[in-house]
Parts: C-alpha cells; sequence; structure tokens
C-alpha cells in the first residue's frame, strides 16, 4: 500500500515521487487520505469505472529453489506477501487500467544456462519484473536489456554484477559484497590477524574472495591462506588444514551453507578453536540444522549481512514481520533451544517484497510495461518494509546503503548483533524463539 509524499529538497530524495508501504487502517489527516493506497485512489477518482485492459502484471521469479532452497523461498516469500497485499487493495492502477499481480516462480538451479533461459521465458511471457538471486547475472542481462524488462538481484552483492552503463536493465536489492567485506576488514583490522579464506566457485565465493582480498589489502590485513572449494562441498578437511598449517589464527569463509558447514565441521575435526567469519549463507538455516547436535560449535561464528532494521527504529520492521508471519507462517529453522523453536526472521524476503512494492509504484508512476517503467524506476522511491528508503537513479542502481552492514553472533541457535561494532552494538536483538 502506498500514500504519496511530498518530495523532499536536498538529499538522495529531491526530484523524485516517493511513497511509502503502510500498515494501518484508514485515517484522515486534513484533507488528505494517508493509509489508503494510491493505486485504488486513482480508480476511485475514475468514478469507479474499469479503464479498460486488464491483463495481469506478472512478477516472474528465476531463483535457486532446488540448490539453495533458502535463498529461493526468501525470494519467492517475499514477493508473495506482496503480490497478496497488492491484490487485497485492487491490483496496480496504470493509465490503461486496473491490473491484478500474479507470480510465476522458475527454478534456476544456480546454472547461468538456467538463469538465461528463464529470463527469456520471463520476456516471452511479457513478464514486468524478474526477481532473481543473481545467478548468471550477465547471461540475464543480454536477454533482458532489449527487452527492458527490469531484474532485482535479491541476494549475491558482486561488484561486477551491477553496472548501469553497461546492464540497465539490473537493479540490486540486497547489500553488495564490497561495503560487507571492507566493514569486515575494519572490524579485525586492529587485532593484526592472519586471515585464511576459503571461497568456492560459484559467482557468490568468487566475487566475495575479490572484494576480501581488496578489503584485506586496503587494512593491511595479512592473507596467509587463499583457499577455493567447489560449491556446495562436503568435506573442507583439506582447505581448512591448510589454512591451519599457514598460521591463520582467523578463519573467512565466503561460499555456500553447504561449504559453511563443512568448514565449521573439518575445524573441529581438527581441534582448531579459531574464530569463523562468513558472509551472508552464515544465516542460512541449513547450517543450523546440519548442526543440530553441536550448538557450541556456532559460538565461534560470526556473520556479515545487513542490519534488519532501520535508523527510525524496530518498529516498521516489527509491523513487516508480523505481517509476514500472518499470511506466509513462521519460518521455522527446525531446531530447538531452551524448548522452544527456533524461528528465522524474516529479515532477507524484505528485499523481494520491496522490489515488488517499487515495481506497482513505478507503473503508477510510468504507466507500462518496458521501457516506460524501466525511466519510471529511475525517478520513484518507497519507504521499504523495515523503514529504509529504496529508490533509484540512472547511474545508481544499488538498493542498500553501504552503511547499512552488521555483524551478528551466535549464542546456540539464536544469532544477535555483535556488543565490539559500533553500528551492531545500536541494533536491537531481534526474537528467534517460538513461545
Amino acid at each position: 500500500m502506498y500514500r504519496q509524499e511530498t518530495p523532499k529538497t536536498g538529499g538522495r530524495s529531491r526530484g523524485r515521487r516517493r511513497y511509502q508501504v503502510c500498515w494501518r487502517g484508514h485515517r484522515l489527516r486534513g484533507t488528505t487520505m494517508l493509509l489508503i493506497p494510491l493505486i485504488v485512489l486513482v480508480s476511485a477518482c475514475s468514478g469507479g469505472k474499469s479503464q479498460g485492459a486488464s491483463t495481469d502484471v506478472l512478477v516472474v521469479v528465476s531463483a535457486p529453489m532446488s540448490t539453495e532452497p533458502w535463498i529461493g523461498t526468501f525470494i519467492e516469500r517475499g514477493a508473495r506477501l506482496a503480490i497478496e497485499e497488492l491484490n487485497a487493495h485492487g491490483g496496480v492502477t496504470t493509465p490503461s487500467g486496473a491490473r491484478r499481480v500474479k507470480l510465476a516462480v522458475l527454478d534456476n538451479a544456480g546454472s547461468p544456462a538456467k538463469a538465461a533461459a528463464n529470463a527469456r521465458k520471463a520476456v516471452d511471457d511479457h513478464a514486468a519484473v524478474l526477481l532473481t538471486d543473481g545467478t548468471g547475472a550477465a547471461s540475464v542481462a543480454s536477454v533482458t536489456d532489449p527487452a527492458h524488462l527490469p531484474v532485482f538481484i535479491c541476494f549475491e552483492g558482486g561488484e561486477a554484477l551491477i553496472d548501469p552503463s553497461r546492464w540497465p536493465s539490473l537493479f540490486r536489492m540486497a547489500p553488495a559484497n564490497k561495503p560487507m567485506a571492507r566493514r569486515l576488514a575494519d572490524y579485525i583490522a586492529n587485532s593484526r590477524p592472519k586471515v585464511g579464506v576459503i571461497s568456492d566457485d560459484s559467482t557468490y565465493g568468487e566475487q566475495g574472495r575479490d572484494a576480501l582480498l581488496q578489503a584485506f589489502k586496503i587494512d593491511e590485513v595479512e592473507v596467509v591462506a587463499d583457499q577455493k572449494a567447489p560449491a556446495r562441498s562436503s568435506d573442507l578437511t583439506t582447505q581448512v588444514l591448510a589454512a591451519r598449517q599457514a598460521g591463520a589464527d582467523r578463519l573467512v569463509v565466503w561460499a555456500s551453507a553447504s561449504d559453511v558447514i563443512a568448514a565449521i565441521q573439518a575445524v573441529h575435526a581438527l581441534g582448531w578453536k579459531v574464530p569463523i567469519y562468513t558472509g551472508p549463507t552464515g544465516e542460512d538455516p541449513l547450517v543450523r540444522r546440519r548442526l543440530a547436535e553441536h550448538p557450541d560449535w556456532l559460538d565461534q561464528v560470526t556473520f556479515a549481512s545487513f542490519r534488519m532494521t532501520s535508523e527510525v527504529g524496530p518498529k516498521p520492521f516489527e509491523q513487516f514481520r508480523a505481517n509476514y508471519e500472518a499470511k506466509m507462517g513462521v519460518d521455522l529453522v527446525g531446531v530447538q533451544q531452551d524448548g522452544k523453536q527456533v524461528v528465522q526472521p524474516p529479515d532477507w524476503p524484505m528485499f523481494s517484497y520491496d522490489a515488488v512494492h517499487l515495481i506497482a509504484a513505478s507503473l503508477s508512476e510510468g504507466g507500462e510495461l518496458g521501457k516506460p517503467l524501466m525511466e519510471a524506476l529511475n525517478k520513484v522511491s518507497i519507504t521499504g518494509a523495515n523503514g529504509d528508503y529504496r529508490g533509484y537513479g540512472p547511474n545508481q542502481h544499488e538498493g542498500v546503503n553501504p552503511s547499512d552492514m552488521y555483524f551478528a553472533r551466535f549464542h546456540g541457535f539464536v544469532f544477535e548483533p555483535v556488543a565490539d561494532d559500533p553500528l551492531s552494538d545500536t541494533l536491537p536483538s531481534v526474537n528467534q524463539l517460538q513461545d
């Protein structure tokens, strides 16, 4: 749902038409009706008559549903929630008429070739938007750029994936690797660590490794081992042992959840007490399920990600979470702590959710799919699910502020912001136990 706000002067909101995702019922302030969706108001102003064509607005998800189910599921569920909300209020109203929104989910299985084929199908089916984890982004862009089909990357953070001058159809609605890697380097640099890096051969692993090595070089963090592994490995004993023998006193694993699990298992099999740092895949519930018999093994694991709550406080995220869990259900991790079920908070679903709402707002502004929608995306912004700004410009297709990265550490199967990082220490803990 949206309300139109007066564009602010100054800052990055200048000259934009802004919309806000709202959560409560109707109320009035002066003569402006605020919490009724703008897309419904447009239809009402026409006397309630249909404006002609009512072709559905198609949202396509292309994600690794079979190979990385956590990633695929959070992209699908966030999009589905947004679509249900939009349709409950009449869908999207464009100058050509009111249009309902529908969802199609395709499995790319982590394959660039399948991702490109899914993109071709999305173009053939006249989709309004393609939501993806980022698999095969360059190949996808070669299909979506000529068709002016906007693509939102909702997971992978490689720096090379976003270049508006080269791939104008690619937008990222997820944290980028570079600021996460820089924050991690800054976080550990003062202790003068000797770092062992393990990455996998996926684009997520390779581009994460590049960002880490650049960040460690800037902060003069010594990298004593740089090991690679196949994606979704079951045994990383060789790589972990090489890092230990090289004298590493920190282990950084930027790889699939399966590789994170294998690294933790190898560390403990070797009896090595070493702090382990990961990228966002450390949060994958699969890690906790596979280590269900050893909750203490996670106590030395810290992961880098984006903060769930915004500068305005925790209330917007709490409202989004309540709505998400009421309609999509609670995401159970599959393990228990203190006799209670551990719950995965819906942090990552916010990205696909915000992407769908941004598309809806842009269609209300631009009117039609293709080039008009692409142009509107560079002018329209919304306030997202957690209260953060979501919007782009012609030369800026990153959706998460670089300053919003934080670190979380596990305590058993529950994670919370670390206390020894200035930003993380200001963030509230988010409940992860089901009463």
